[in-house]
């Protein structure tokens, strides 16, 4: 059984694997999907500060893979990076109470569930992608979130 070389000390991978893609339409796929996401939540993702979210979020994504799909050698692709960047700009945006945030926000976590209730569909390790992804998302605004009690009506 062979192992992906991050377990031998190549940690680097954990960043370089979502860089990296199959072919050049899932090179555009996952650059449409940033724009998209940029399109649908300016709010969300306007400062740099918020786009620093991703490195978390993306090594989420990356040790989800290894600890779900831990005999894969290579890893590649953005999206479960995506469903985490998806996942935090939703979920800000609902918890605002912008309509459009909570539908993206059960859009997603829909997906993941058809996805983990019909694996013969997907790709093992892009839903374990997709779920580290989208908890880091999660967890990233409760992190980063003010306290909700004393917020100011806008």
């Amino acid at each position: 059984m062979r192992y992906p070389r991050v377990i031998d000390g190549a940690w680097w991978q954990l960043i370089t694997s979502q860089l990296m893609h199959h072919d050049a339409p899932h090179l555009w796929f996952n650059i449409a999907g940033i724009w998209i996401a940029w399109l649908l939540f300016p709010e969300q993702l306007k400062t740099p500060n918020d786009w620093l979210m991703v490195v978390p979020i993306l090594l989420a994504s990356s040790a989800f893979e290894l600890l779900g799909a831990p005999t894969y050698e290579v890893y590649a692709g953005f999206s479960g990076a995506l469903y985490g960047v998806f996942a935090y700009a939703a979920l800000q945006d609902a918890l605002k109470k912008h309509w459009i945030g909570g539908i993206v926000f059960v859009g997603l976590i829909i997906k993941i569930i058809l996805d983990l209730d019909q694996p013969e569909h997907g790709d093992v390790v892009a839903v374990y992608a997709h779920i580290g992804g989208a908890v880091a998302g999660i967890v990233a605004v409760f992190l980063t979130q003010k306290p909700f009690i004393n917020q100011p009506e806008k």
